[in-house]
């Protein structure tokens, strides 16, 4: 009996590490799959009242498609267009003015310097390497691609037989009623926490940011307004690393009254956003340092890319509760 319990565990080790390594490639979809699932349940269990299980998931990703992915997929050619459109006033002096610039930069140092001609070999290499690397890029397209599948087959049988899973996992798991609920319940609120007080939060101060600087006149507002909320998951300093640089260009251009304004702009009105925002719609419960989120963004941007930015303070998060619970500490107020 001994040796046949040592030969199933390790072959269960070895088939784990195998099915592993094959979904590695795609755990980043993976897990958002499960992430969505859990943000798309509630829908999901209300249409059910009124359909079949089949019907009502199939209509929930629907919802999903034309509510959140979609849109999003609209403002990401906005934003790429916009992209494209700041690449090509590189060129147009009366769009991007670069003199006032050089001239500041050779008060400063003393040097002359061609800012113009320097960002155009910059341009030039990157499509030297982009063009020197297009197998890659088209691998890492068919990898998108397959991962986009992988997360909306998987998101469709979570919300499907989700239940099951969670009621599998529970009787499997070598852990006590208790320890499951606990674990479940912070990551309940955890997830609760990240997606509201750190996603939420990013997008609505990135678009705040964004409209500052379409008033004050800061070229190519949308891509910026993107560039922002990316920064914005960092707390506290994220988005002032798109205003601050753009509220000084002003200056620098000619613009003081522009520059003031965006200054002010950001230190009230997008100063106000985080600190007011993000604290309300943090659960204090959840005790998640502002470090912790910035490690798990910078992360689970190197793990996972994009999406890191979610599901690495998520990961970060349930790491501290598994913690928490394996030393059997309670946790204080």
């Amino acid at each position: 009996m001994v040796t046949e319990k040592r030969f199933l565990l390790a072959l269960t080790l070895f088939l784990a590490v195998i099915v592993f390594l094959m979904i590695m490639p795609f755990l980043g979809y993976i897990i958002m799959a499960m992430i969505f699932a859990y943000i798309l349940k509630p829908l999901e269990s209300r249409i059910e009242t009124f359909t079949g299980k089949n019907i009502a998931t199939t209509l929930t990703l629907i919802v999903f498609v034309l509510a959140l992915l979609l849109p999003f997929l609209i403002a990401l050619g906005v934003i790429a267009e916009d992209a494209t459109q700041l690449l090509e006033n590189l060129d147009e002096e009366e769009t991007l003015t670069l003199t006032p610039i050089e001239e500041f930069i050779e008060e400063l140092t003393g040097e002359e310097i061609d800012l113009q001609e320097t960002l155009n070999e910059a341009l030039d290499q990157f499509i030297d390497i982009t063009i020197g690397q297009i197998t890659e890029l088209v691998d890492q397209i068919t990898q998108f691609a397959l991962g986009i599948f992988i997360l909306f087959f998987v998101l469709f049988y979570l919300l499907k037989d989700g239940e099951k899973l969670y009621k599998w996992a529970g009787n499997n798991m070598p852990l006590t009623e208790n320890t499951q609920n606990r674990l479940s319940n912070k990551l309940d609120l955890m997830t609760k926490s990240v997606l509201k007080g750190h996603v939420l939060v990013a997008i609505i101060e990135g678009i705040i940011g964004g409209i500052g600087l379409a008033l004050a006149g800061v070229p190519n507002p949308v891509f910026w307004t993107f560039i922002m909320v990316i920064l914005s998951f960092i707390p506290v300093i994220g988005a002032f690393l798109v205003w601050g640089p753009a509220s000084i260009y002003l200056v620098i251009i000619g613009e003081p009254l522009s520059a003031i304004f965006l200054a002010l702009y950001g230190t009230i009105i997008i100063g106000l956003a985080d600190n007011i925002l993000r604290p309300y719609l943090v659960d204090k419960r959840a005790d998640i340092h502002p470090a912790a989120i910035l490690v798990g963004v910078i992360g689970g941007l190197y793990l996972f890319g994009a999406i890191g930015l979610i599901i690495g303070p998520i990961l970060f998060g349930l790491a501290k509760t598994i913690t928490e619970t394996l030393t059997l500490k309670p946790k204080t107020q």
